[in-house]
């Protein structure tokens, strides 16, 4: 497998996780999954406009009792 290939594959299996997980927390607070995206995206471009963030480092789990925002990376 060449590199530029094994880069491919790791993308897509991120992907795949990704998806994988808004489906399974839009089944657990009962919202479709393009809901829960569309509130992941402004929830994103919200705090970005104070925060300085990247989607690899900002994750959104919704629950039916609350939303947690993780922000993860190195502090400046």
């Amino acid at each position: 497998m060449h590199v530029f290939e094994r880069g491919m594959h790791h993308s897509s299996v991120r992907i795949a996780k990704e998806r994988l997980k808004s489906l399974l927390v839009s089944d657990r607070v009962q919202c479709q999954p393009d809901t829960y995206e569309l509130l992941c995206g402004e929830l994103y471009h919200t705090i970005g406009k104070y925060m300085k963030i990247t989607e690899d480092n900002f994750k959104v789990e919704i629950t039916r009792s609350q939303i947690r925002i993780n922000l993860t990376g190195e502090k400046s």
